[in-house]
């Protein structure tokens, strides 16, 4: 019987992780900051960027990608199948968040939609084999500002 418990909980324990999906903590070791990009200002590379780790949560053995944060924080980058919304606005700011995956990429994009017209606002691209990542991020809102950040991640 006690048997028959163990074999019961060690395969309870190794599914989940096939069919709940994984968690991977991404590390950014780059970082490239755009600001007024109609005007001409050049790139400038960011070490504040490089610093905020993101916690990336995927489902079905890594066929879709739930969500891309911040760690330690609740405000999210990308979550599908929703839209974000702005509290310091009290607006939404994106479109529905989506996934694709191609090869070995696994990809997070939220649109940005309104009146003016719409663009990625931002996405985040995991490559799976090799574990690094590189995320872009625009804002259109007042001037022009965006950030394209790269690094590594590992499987928590």
């Amino acid at each position: 019987m006690r048997k028959f418990t163990f074999i019961t909980l060690v395969m309870i324990l190794g599914m989940s992780s096939v069919s709940f999906g994984k968690e991977y903590l991404c590390i950014p070791t780059s970082g490239v900051f755009l600001m007024n990009v109609e005007q001409g200002n050049t790139l400038q590379p960011s070490n504040q960027l490089s610093g905020k780790s993101l916690i990336v949560k995927t489902e079905d053995n890594d066929s879709k990608m739930v969500s891309v944060k911040e760690f330690g924080r609740d405000s999210y980058h990308c979550k599908v199948g929703e839209v974000l919304r702005d509290n310091s606005y009290n607006d939404v700011t994106s479109g529905v968040g989506e996934s694709m995956k191609g090869e070995d990429v696994l990809t997070c994009r939220q649109p940005h939609t309104s009146s003016e017209g719409s663009y990625t606002q931002y996405e985040f691209n995991l490559h799976l084999r090799h574990m690094f990542f590189n995320s872009y991020y625009m804002s259109i809102r007042g001037i022009r500002v965006g950030h394209i950040r790269g690094g590594k991640c590992e499987e928590i």
